[in-house]
């Protein structure tokens, strides 16, 4: 039995599947905007993690160049965007609205309340939690656009897995079974 875990800092563990940050993806993160970063690798499963966070040093402007680049990257690779977000999702919304991005982003990390959830899938985001969650956002959150990852908790993924069958009231395969769809969705 194989467990997708859609966004992680570390490799993966037996019966794991993994997008590892900086091996499976390339990106601009918020917080190291001010480097100069250059894209090497075309065989990424996805780009990111990239996008705007209001909490961290990087000046605002310098974040917004970095982010736009990674949103050029995703498009003109035809991957998906795991998106970091920090009090920013107007921005970033705005920002996809703007630039007409159409490849699918991932709001990684996703905390949020169900109201929160609602706005992120209306804008055709999926939510991609991990092991610190809001329990109404995980239950209320469509199959098809759900997703989970450790991002840089050690536990196996196959936990999270676990609890969050419990909480949605279904079996582990069907969880299982329904992450590797979503996961062959957007990893082509």
């Amino acid at each position: 039995m194989t467990f997708i875990n859609f966004h992680t800092h570390r490799p993966a563990y037996s019966g794991e599947r993994v997008i590892q940050d900086g091996v499976d993806t390339w990106g601009i993160h918020p917080w190291h905007a001010h480097r100069d970063f250059q894209f090497d690798n075309p065989n990424i499963l996805a780009v990111g993690e990239c996008g705007l966070d209001r909490t961290c040093a990087t000046p605002w402007e310098v974040q917004l160049s970095a982010f736009q680049r990674c949103i050029s990257l995703s498009e003109q690779l035809h991957k998906p965007l795991i998106l970091h977000c920090v009090r920013a999702l107007d921005d970033c919304l705005l920002l996809r609205r703007r630039l007409s991005a159409r490849q699918p982003w991932i709001y990684h990390g996703f905390r949020g309340s169900e109201r929160k959830l609602a706005h992120i899938l209306d804008a055709g985001l999926y939510a991609c939690f991990g092991f610190h969650f809001m329990e109404d956002a995980v239950k209320a959150c469509p199959p098809d656009r759900l997703l989970l990852e450790s991002d840089e908790d050690e536990r196996n993924v196959r936990e999270l897995y676990h609890k969050v069958s419990r909480l949605r009231g279904i079996s582990l395969e069907s969880l299982r079974l329904q992450m590797e769809a979503n996961y062959h969705t957007l990893i082509h």
